[in-house]
């Protein structure tokens, strides 16, 4: 599943308090509008995992994830605040101060790694659905 959600009148999702729940620092809490959400579920490993994307009103960006398989669990939770020629990444123990190119070298080197290769895979699979001819 892969949307961004609107409300009955066909406009994006209304503002709300949330709080994203993060077993490695603070939670992190918002007043945002969910802009986007996925949910996945890994065949070969069996891990589902559930993302889901806010947007605060002054254009913070939350994003928390939560992977589960069996009886482990993991969530984690961040936050992205662009400063301009800078972007601020908190998850919930640490906040550190990026130049937004530095920001987008570590997010191409996390893509390079093999086993984030693996999971973009998984991401780009499709197939017919059940229910479909």
């Amino acid at each position: 599943m892969n949307s961004t959600p609107v409300g009955f009148s066909g406009q994006p999702a209304a503002a709300r308090p949330i709080t994203l729940p993060n077993d490695f620092g603070k939670p992190i809490a918002m007043t945002a509008s969910l802009v986007a959400e996925d949910i996945h579920f890994s065949t070969a490993t069996g891990l589902l995992t559930v993302e889901k994307l806010y947007r605060t009103a002054q254009g913070r960006v939350g994003y928390g994830i939560i992977a589960a398989s069996g009886e482990c669990r993991e969530r984690r939770a961040y936050t992205l605040d662009d400063q301009g020629e800078t972007v601020v990444c908190d998850n919930g123990a640490y906040a550190v101060e990026l130049p937004v190119d530095d920001l987008y070298e570590l997010l191409a080197m996390a893509l390079q790694a093999e086993d984030a290769l693996k999971t973009v895979g998984e991401h780009a699979q499709f197939s017919v659905a059940v229910n479909e001819d």
